[in-house]
This record gives structure tokens, sequence and C-alpha cells, in this order.
């Protein structure tokens, strides 16, 4: 709507797709995690292109997400994982989704809230974060098993993340997990689906793979690993942010005084661009940061605006008003990087992904329908 969007290439996110499920054992379901608006590349659109390639189903930490595969005509099942209260049980009826259920007070409060629960169990192993811990999941089981209108569809666990773990640490969640599975059958409550595996343990760990896996960035391209047991070769989603110049001026005596900041010079071409840190660009504008206009390397000037970036156009005098302007991806011979952009911003690839905001619009790229 400024003039700034981004390109999206969904035959990237189908090559990806492919890629693991070319590894996985063919029992061995896959529930694509599209949180955070599918890593920013939009949640209907990523689902609908998994789903043309098989899928079996999607989990989302958003009920925002949950609508938005639902309004692109996805019909699969939707893992909405915690965060919805049971306040919200009447937009999860209308959009048939299964909830997660940590605890027994969790429970029964859903089931007063639902005319039918559906419902996948959580087990922490060890992250500290929402989940049942091994301890009480049997008793949980059987209590969920015990109502006539709580259908127990799985149950799943997310592997730690935190930065005290080490890599010995993965064998012992998934013992703990073995253990839960073994108890659950022995009380005869085992459900029909198991999995504790995202992008980093369908990637490094195939014994894991248990009945289902739930990995998300593995489909935008992010391994979140350099290198994986599984030797997949992925493909960036993200392929551009562009931005249009809005302005063009050079500067003259008339404005006063060239302020005393880094870039700025007496007679040069200065460029506006419609995009600014409320768009998901660093507030704190990166030392040496660059972007592309009619195939040269610009430099940027700080500092950065809610709305607004400035660009040095001196060495790009063919430059005019409604120009794209490239932070990341190719024009003609020059190339921004992932990478490039990752190390100027102070972030890795999924915090890259996680500065794309969802007012800035997609244009798809690849064989795809229209969104």
């Amino acid at each position: 709507m400024r003039g700034s969007w981004y390109e999206i290439d969904l035959d990237a996110i189908r090559h990806n797709y492919r890629q693991l499920r070319g590894h996985l054992p063919p029992n061995v379901k896959v529930y694509a995690c599209l949180k955070r608006n599918g890593y920013g590349c939009g949640a209907g659109a990523v689902a609908d292109v998994l789903t043309r390639e098989g899928a079996d189903g999607f989990a989302v930490a958003s009920l925002l997400d949950a609508l938005a595969i639902r309004d692109a005509g996805v019909r699969l099942p939707i893992l909405l994982y915690p965060g919805a209260l049971p306040t919200a049980a009447p937009t999860i009826e209308a959009l048939d989704l299964t909830i997660s259920v940590s605890s027994v007070d969790e429970l029964e409060l859903w089931r007063a809230a639902m005319k039918k629960t559906r419902a996948f169990i959580k087990v922490d192993l060890g992250f500290f974060r929402a989940g049942a811990t091994p301890h009480e999941v049997g008793r949980l089981l059987v209590m969920a098993n015990a109502h006539a209108h709580v259908q127990v569809e799985g149950i799943y666990a997310h592997m730690s993340e935190l930065p005290t773990s080490k890599a010995s640490d993965a064998s012992d969640q998934l013992r703990r997990m073995q253990a839960v599975l073994q108890h659950a059958r022995a009380l005869g409550v085992r459900p029909a689906v198991a999995m504790m595996s995202s992008t980093e343990g369908v990637l490094n760990h195939p014994e894991m793979d248990l009945d289902a896996v739930d990995p998300g960035a593995l489909f935008v391209g992010l391994p979140e690993s350099d290198k994986p047991a599984r030797p997949v070769k992925l493909q960036h989603a993200l392929k551009t942010i562009s931005a249009s110049l809005i302005a063009v001026k050079r500067l003259d005596a008339s404005l006063g005084p060239v302020p005393d900041i880094p870039g700025f010079k007496a007679g040069m071409v200065l460029g506006v661009l419609g995009m600014g840190w409320g768009d998901g660009y660093p507030r704190d504008l990166p030392t040496g940061a660059e972007a592309i206009i009619g195939g040269k390397r610009a430099r940027l000037l700080p500092p950065s605006h809610l709305e607004h970036l400035r660009i040095d156009l001196t060495a790009v005098p063919e430059a005019r008003f409604g120009d794209q302007v490239v932070l990341l991806g190719r024009q003609g011979d020059q190339i921004i990087t992932h990478e490039e952009i990752a190390c100027l911003w102070g972030t890795d690839m999924v915090g890259l992904y996680g500065h794309l905001r969802d007012h800035i619009p997609r244009i798809y790229t690849g064989n795809h329908n229209t969104y």
C-alpha cells in the first residue's frame, strides 16, 4: 500500500516439503507448524501449498493463523498450541480446531466451555514451558478418556531449546517420552498420534519420528542446524524485501546546515523509502546498511523512522520517484543475501523471518493461486 512488499517463493516451500517427505517413513504424518503467520510468509498461502503437497495437518499458536488457514479453504486438522483460553471456545468450535491440554484443571475448564472437546495432550519433557509433567500425564490421559465428549486425538511434546541444554539432552527427552507412551499403553489410553519433532528434531534425530512430526521453520527454508543428520537442501521462501522511493531531492543551502550525522553531506541526492522500523526494519539503523536501486548498492542513512528510511542516491543519478529499492534479494547483478541481512540486524535466520510484519503485502511467485 505504501510501495513496500515481500516476495514469497511458493516453489521453494514445495521443494522444502518434498525434501522432508523424502526422508520420512511413509507412515509418519506431517503436521506443518505455521506459527507467527507461517513465519511471516502468510499462514493461509503456505497451508494451501502444503495441503496440495500432501501435508496431514497443521499446528498454530494463534487463532488468527488458524482463521487464515481456514479462509484459504484448507479443511485439514489444525492443532492449536497453548495460548487460547476457554473464552475462545465458540471460535475454536467454529474453526474446527483441536486444542492443547496440559493439566486436569485445563481439561475441566475446556470441557465446561465446549460441546465436544477434541484435544492433544501436551507433555513437558524438560523445556519448563507448557505441558504436563511426565509424572502427571497418565492421570490426565485417564481422566480425559473417562469423558464421552472428550476426544484425545494425540499426545505431543517440544524439545527443550533452553540455552543450558547439551547435545545429550535430546536422548534424555526421548527416553522420557518413551516412558510416558509405555505407561499410557499400559493404562490403555495411549493416543493414536504421538509426536515430538519440530525442525531441529526431525532433521537431527530420526529416532524421534514416532507417529508424526511438526516442523515449521524447515518449510520456509530454515534448517536450524548447520549439518543436519538428514541431508536436506532447503530454499528460502522469502525471496525479496522491497520498498519504493517515495521522495527524491538534492540538498541545497535553503534547507539550512547539513545534519551532523554520518553520511549526510552538502549537495547530495537524498531519497526516502516507504519502509521503517514499524515495518520490521531495525530501529537502530545498522552500520553499513545498504539497499539496491537501479542495480547499484546505495547507503542507507540514519536514523530509521517509524515508516521511513533515507538513502544516499548521489551515485545513482538516474533514480526516480517510484523506483523499486531492494533491501533483501537480487536486482541486476547485485544481491543482498539473507546471511548479510541477519548479520547486520544482529539476529539469526529465524529472527530475520520473525521481523516480517503482517501488514506488509506479500507477492507470491511460483505456481500458485492468488492470495
